[in-house]
């Protein structure tokens, strides 16, 4: 009952929060890798495009809100990769890539889409990928998030 209650806070949520809605974009995957290591949770990495409208929703319905209340500060860090950027980020291994080139590394082509890695750039659980149908979203992600962080914590240190 609660995720169905925020569920529909963040579908009547003032258009004001599109501004709140940044996420932290990737710059150096090795730095969050040892940061989730240590706290024992995953990386959710958000790949986008900037002419997708559907990853605009994903970051001011769900993802931005979940970032900037910090509520799921204990189970994820979150990063985006816009896979049309030329920006630069550090990756796993600690090489300097584009994010395009990032992106194209997991074989991301269609956008918005929802990774959760481990420390090593693993996939923990499915990639999510679209936003058809925003009233259930929610709950699929709460689900690929609980999943990702079972897993992590599963693993030895």
């Amino acid at each position: 009952m609660k995720k169905l209650i925020v569920l529909i806070g963040l579908l009547l949520a003032p258009a004001s929060w599109a501004s709140d809605a940044a996420l932290p974009m990737a710059e150096n995957f090795r730095a969050d890798a040892r940061q989730a290591r240590h706290q024992r949770v995953a990386l959710l990495v958000f790949f986008s495009a900037k002419s997708c409208q559907y990853c605009e929703q994903m970051r001011e319905l769900f993802l931005g809100p979940m970032f900037n209340r910090g509520d799921y500060a204990d189970k994820v860090i979150m990063r985006e990769v816009q896979v049309d950027g030329g920006r630069e980020l550090r990756d796993f291994e600690g090489k300097r890539v584009s994010h395009r080139d990032f992106a194209g590394s997991y074989r991301v082509g269609l956008t918005p889409q929802i990774w959760f890695l481990d420390p090593t750039g693993k996939a923990l659980v499915p990639a999510l990928v679209g936003l058809s149908t925003p009233e259930l979203f929610g709950g699929y992600l709460d689900a690929a998030i609980d999943a990702a962080v079972a897993s992590m914590r599963a693993t030895p240190r």
